[in-house]
């Protein structure tokens, strides 16, 4: 992704999350961008593709910071405090922060958000399973695989995103499903 592109989609990113999805238009992009509208049209057909465009660069940005994270953790638990930091704390504060943020969850349930969230989840279930993958004979006592196991976390990571109401409902959450991945990963 060239820096032009990039640029284009942090001012879309920020553009929905003050205003929605539904609110923002295709030349409040433009504008924040600093493109005219027939400039912003001739990279992308409709706002849906900005969006989608834009769930795949924040995709990008966490899988290479999850990365970081596990590379530098000394331990499982290391591991699962980067990967709740990065990929659930985060969005949880970014979406908490937008006036309509149920407005820019339905958003991705378009075909174009549905593929972007598709390849979103797939890159994080697969650096899952490779984070899980050393730990592969003590999930097999509890007849897991490390794919398993990142789907596992990946699935309960989206329902803790969309259930917890408040920081504390949060946490708790969070620290549940850390327990989990530290027993299981234990043998």
């Amino acid at each position: 992704m060239n820096a032009e592109h990039t640029t284009i989609l942090d001012a879309a990113l920020e553009v929905f999350l003050r205003y929605g999805f539904r609110r923002t238009t295709m030349g409040d992009i433009a504008k924040a961008a600093g493109l005219s509208r027939q400039s912003l049209y001739s990279r992308f057909a409709n706002k849906d593709e900005v969006y989608a465009a834009g769930l795949d660069l924040h995709t990008q940005r966490i899988v290479a910071d999850l990365k970081s994270a596990f590379l530098e953790a000394a331990t499982i638990e290391d591991a699962m405090d980067g990967f709740a930091a990065i990929s659930i704390v985060s969005t949880f504060e970014m979406l908490n922060q937008s006036p309509d943020a149920s407005d820019l969850i339905e958003a991705a349930k378009s075909p174009e958000g549905q593929a972007a969230m598709a390849r979103s989840s797939l890159l994080k279930r697969q650096l899952l399973a490779d984070l899980f993958e050393p730990y592969t004979t003590a999930l097999k006592t509890h007849g897991l695989s490390p794919l398993q196991l990142a789907e596992f976390v990946e699935t309960n990571k989206l329902a803790i995103s969309k259930s917890a109401q408040t920081r504390a409902q949060l946490d708790a959450q969070i620290a549940t499903l850390k327990a989990s991945v530290v027993a299981l990963t234990k043998g």
